[in-house]
Parts: C-alpha cells; structure tokens; sequence
C-alpha cells in the first residue's frame, strides 16, 4: 500500500534529502546572485537592503530550474543510502520489488512537481514583477511594456519631463500599425498633462505617425490635426523583446494570455511552450526519480556504483540542455509546440523505466 509504513518511510528520507539539498543549493545561488547584484549596485549607490530583497525576489525562479536537479540528486542520495545499508537488499528479501519501492518516490516527486506548477511559479511570477519594479527603481531604468490585458497592449516610454502611456488594441507585428491609439502624457508626479488620440498609428523609425488626431490639454475643444509625428524611442525590438519574460505570468493566467496575445496579432508559441512545459513538470519530476533509480540500484559489491552516478548526473545534464534546444525550436515554430515541451520528459519517462525494468531481478 501507498501509505503503508515502508513508502511512508522511503518517501520521508527523500523529502528530507530533496527539502536540504534544495535548501543548500538556494543559498549558494543567492550568495552569487547577491554578489552579481552588489557589483552592479556598487555604481548606482544603492541600499543593502534594496539589494538583498532584489536576490530574494529572484530566487523562486532561480530555484524552479534547480528543482528537477534537486529531485534527482535526491533521489539517488536515497537510493544510494538505502543501497549501502543494505536497506534495499533486506526490501528484496521479503519480497518488494524495485519497482515497488521506487513508486513512494515517484508519487513523492508528482506531488512536488504539481505543487511546483500550481503554487511555486504563481509565487515566482509575482515577486519576479516585484523583481523587475525594485531593478527599475534601484538602477534608474525604465519599464517600457506595462501590461497586456483585454483592453490592448500598454506601452510606457519617457515624455518630456515625464512620461507617457500608450494603448492600443490591433497592433499588427508584421507592419507595426494599428487602428486606433490612445496616448496618455504624465509629469513626474502623475499629473495627467494632456491625451491624445488617432485612428490609426504606425510605428517608423523614432516616432509614431498619427493620422486623424485629437489633441486634449485642457482646452475647452481638441486640436485636431490630420497627421502628428509622435516621437518615441521605441523599437520593433523592444517591444518584442517585452514578450520574452514569460516568468512573470502565473500557471494560472497563461491560457487568458494566450488568447490575449492572439486577439492582438502577436505570435504565442513562446507562451504555449511555456504552459506546456509547466504541464509536464510533475512528470518530468517523475522522471527523475526513475532515472535515479536506474543508476543507483546496482549492489554495492558488483562494483562500478561510482560510474553509473556518474552517468545519471551526465544525463541529467544532457536531458536539461535538450529541454532548453527542444523549447528553442518549438519558440521558433520548427517542431510543433506539443513535442517541443512533452519530448524530455517522456524520452526520460521511457528511459527510466526501461533500464529499471531490466535491472530487476524480483
């Protein structure tokens, strides 16, 4: 049984090794990242604590990558120790199978994978915004994509003596125009300085060329005006780049912005491998374990124990860096959005259990 005393057992000892082992490597990535962010502050004289809450607010994504690391060194930390104390050969003698012991961990990393995706990365992505808010603060930088809702896409850039928010609802990334915009101008205090609004925008070389405008600056009537030159220091560029930080949306808003990003014209498939890899993560943790299982179960006295670790982390490794290739291409529309973000984890799924089924002698 799933609960029985010997799962409940197995399933202890690896979230204990998983729960210090994530601990350990979190705080080393934190020293790093600390001292990364002390050198850059050093120029901006900015405050310690300001920088210690700009690493904090990092960490939550920093350790979702480590996570499927964690549940793998883990898990073969476990099997290892269970294996040298001859734990696993008394398991065998009565009866239990390997794949009978390795199911309390494999249900274990489930639940971590599914609390990683529904709890860790809605965390994430809010002190990521944090993150991105107290960057801009502490070293004088300016955020150009506000957000993106359903009332269109809003873009901030700086005006004058203060700054100026634009939306527009059909922005076309292909010939950067679109039917209606609606340009905001605040001072520094946020003093709502004047509003214009145009039928129609496109986005050239250092300004946007209005036709059919509106100009509202308090007067009793708007200036009207058949084309204005709007200057900004906006680019194609910086707005598609505005996409690339997928992080800062939470699990639970990726769909809404994926269709979203569709109503606007601008292309999902970085979000659609973003939520599907996030689908796939409790199985992907899975994985791990299996693939743990796989090169740690070998008794000690055959020998070669120290190899076949070896192997398992060289393929976590390489299962990782072809997560990151199969998300590149699927980003850039070469394989389909499904097989970029599903196939790591069921090659490791299948490759797992393959090598531990024939490793099983009862």
């Amino acid at each position: 049984m799933l609960f029985s005393i010997l799962p409940r057992y197995i399933s202890r000892n690896f979230l204990y090794n998983f729960s210090f082992l994530l601990f350990l490597l979190l705080f080393i990535v934190y020293i790093f990242d600390f001292v990364e962010i002390l050198n850059r502050g050093a120029d901006h004289n900015a405050a310690l604590s300001d920088m210690l809450k700009l690493g904090l607010f990092k960490l939550p994504l920093v350790g979702q990558i480590i996570l499927p690391f964690a549940v793998l060194f883990s898990a073969m930390f476990t099997f290892w120790r269970l294996n040298k104390t001859s734990e696993l050969a008394v398991m065998r003698a009565v009866g239990t199978s390997a794949v009978q012991f390795t199911i309390p961990m494999i249900f274990a990393a489930l639940c971590l994978g599914i609390f990683a995706t529904t709890v860790i990365n809605p965390v994430s992505a809010l002190l990521l915004k944090k993150y991105e808010v107290q960057q801009n603060n502490v070293f004088e930088k300016t955020s150009k994509l506000v957000s993106l809702s359903e009332n269109g896409l809003w873009l901030r850039q700086e005006a004058g003596k203060g700054y100026a928010l634009l939306n527009t609802r059909d922005l076309n990334p292909k010939t950067w125009m679109t039917g209606d915009m609606v340009i905001f101008e605040f001072d520094n205090d946020n003093n709502l300085l004047r509003r214009i609004q145009a039928d129609q925008a496109v986005l050239k070389d250092g300004h946007w060329t209005l036709v059919t405008v509106e100009i509202f600056s308090g007067r009793p009537r708007p200036m009207t005006l058949p084309e204005y030159d709007y200057p900004t220091p906006l680019t194609p560029q910086d707005i598609t780049d505005s996409f690339s930080t997928v992080e800062v949306i939470s699990f639970w808003k990726v769909r809404h912005m994926i269709k979203t990003l569709k109503a606007t014209g601008f292309s999902t498939e970085r979000l659609e491998v973003y939520y599907h890899s996030l689908l796939a993560k409790p199985f992907f943790f899975a994985a791990m374990v299996l693939l743990a299982a796989a090169v740690s179960l070998r008794h000690a006295r055959q020998g070669g124990t120290s190899f076949f670790v070896l192997t398992g982390v060289f393929v976590g490794f390489l299962i990782f860096f072809s997560d990151s290739v199969l998300q590149a291409f699927g980003i850039s529309q070469r394989i389909p959005v499904f097989l970029a973000a599903w196939t790591p984890t069921l090659v490791s799924l299948l490759l797992g259990m393959s090598i531990l089924l024939k490793l099983e002698d009862g």
